[in-house]
């Protein structure tokens, strides 16, 4: 972390271009995944083209964030941030204009680019506009900013899928990237890494807690991936009603991140690691028994399950591995979210694949994929109705084994959490016997 610097009397009007930053990365996590459904059926697409769509923007964004990053500590943030935001904007434009599943991947692509560039670069100004003392909660309110991105993100959707084609999930960005731009521009002071000082980040390791973090985004992607068209393509839900039965999981996340943090500053964070990844496993076996007319409130309690279970795997994970580095906050942040971009692309790699498989089994009943069988039963009119039904329980099939897939890594999660060394010492005993520490030692500035 930068040493201490004077308070800047703008930094708090300054702290709302990082908001706006952030808040466009976490919206654009959970608004793609609503329009899933659209896509298989308006290029066509299959789980397979699509997976590619997906693992494109995370790798991208997952494995250029750290040196992106640096190089804009080299070069100047607030000009690189800008360029970044540009980026963004551009293939978003591109994406919501594509006309096939090659144009669309360019444009994720580019905007795997940009959000590679815009997220470490936005966080990385809050220790350069806050004195230690006020950065803690600076981190708060950017964290939050993401959690209220992925909260807004299934209504955003929802309602623009209601009205418009699948591509408004893309411009819906370009209005937060200009607001963002300006912002940046006119609050934002020019900063970089003095010579010969270490860039943040040098010391961030695949550990114990960053594998588990990884596991979370493994599955919370992959389940997003095939759960979407579950919910649309197969379910009755549609539009802002599918955004709505996404809100429960993503509110059982916010609540299980509170309560996993709550728990892990009682007895340190690998219990409610171990209890979430039970739980999570627990919700995915409730999907592996559903079917194409599976009654809401069972829906409703299986993402309840999921979310609650990610949300405290999530903030053990992160409280673990913020406590192995308690000098590079920013550092760990940076990782911890190239990792999860990463992880990300598995999940989807993994959940797709085996959907497609399972589904693929049926194919010469119902179509090589979803999309194109659901395409074929539209165009049909009322005699696809055989087709659409056929297609449906085949993708069924495909989602009971990609949650089955998740099981497996649930539990993996739990056994990685609950053997071998977690946290430091002193985050793994109990409060009784823990050392007294001064107020804010467990959130570093």
């Amino acid at each position: 972390m930068p040493p201490s610097n004077p308070p800047r009397p703008r930094r708090w009007w300054a702290l709302a271009a990082v908001v706006a930053c952030l808040l466009l990365i976490g919206l654009d996590t959970t608004t793609v995944f609503l329009a899933l459904p659209e896509l298989m059926i308006a290029l066509p697409a299959s789980a397979g083209q699509l997976q590619g769509v997906f693992v494109g923007y995370l790798l991208a964004f997952g494995l250029l964030m750290v040196p992106l990053g640096a190089l804009a500590d080299r070069l100047g943030r607030r000009r690189v941030l800008l360029a970044g935001l540009l980026v963004l904007g551009l293939g978003a434009a591109g994406a919501a204009l594509a006309d096939s599943v090659a144009a669309l991947l360019v444009a994720r692509v580019a905007m795997g680019v940009g959000a590679a560039v815009v997220m470490p670069t936005a966080m990385a100004m809050l220790p350069v506009l806050f004195p230690p003392q006020e950065r803690a909660r600076a981190f708060a309110v950017a964290s939050a900013a993401v959690s209220l991105g992925l909260c807004l993100g299934p209504l955003v959707a929802g309602a623009l899928l209601e009205r418009y084609w699948w591509g408004s999930v893309f411009l819906v960005d370009l209005p937060l990237v200009v607001v963002a731009a300006l912002l940046v521009a006119v609050l934002f002071p020019e900063s970089r890494v003095a010579v010969g000082r270490r860039a943040v980040g040098g010391g961030s390791r695949l550990s114990r807690p960053a594998l588990v973090l990884a596991l979370v985004y493994v599955l919370m992607t992959g389940f997003l991936f095939v759960l979407t068209p579950y919910l649309d393509g197969v379910g009755s839900a549609r539009g802002l009603a599918a955004g709505l039965r996404l809100l429960p999981l993503v509110g059982a996340l916010l609540v299980g991140a509170g309560l996993g943090e709550r728990l892990g500053a009682q007895v340190g964070p690998r219990a409610p690691a171990v209890v979430g990844a039970l739980l999570v496993a627990a919700g995915l076996a409730l999907f592996a028994t559903a079917g194409t007319a599976t009654a809401a409130a069972r829906v409703t309690t299986g993402l309840v399950a999921v979310g609650a279970g990610l949300g405290a795997m999530l903030t053990s994970a992160m409280r673990a591995a913020t406590a192995a580095a308690p000098d590079d906050l920013l550092g760990v942040v940076r990782f911890t979210t190239a990792v999860r971009q990463v992880a990300g692309a598995v999940g989807v790699l993994l959940a797709g694949t085996a959907l497609t498989l399972a589904y693929r089994d049926d194919s010469s009943a119902v179509g090589a994929h979803l999309g194109a069988a659901l395409r074929r039963a539209q165009e049909a009119g009322p005699g696809g109705a055989e087709l659409r039904a056929a297609a449906r329980l085949a993708y069924v099939d495909g989602l009971h084994a990609a949650v089955l897939v998740g099981v497996g890594v649930a539990l993996l999660a739990a056994g990685i959490a609950a053997t071998g060394r977690f946290a430091p010492p002193a985050e793994e005993r109990s409060p009784a016997s823990r050392q007294p520490a001064p107020a804010g030692a467990d959130r570093p500035a």
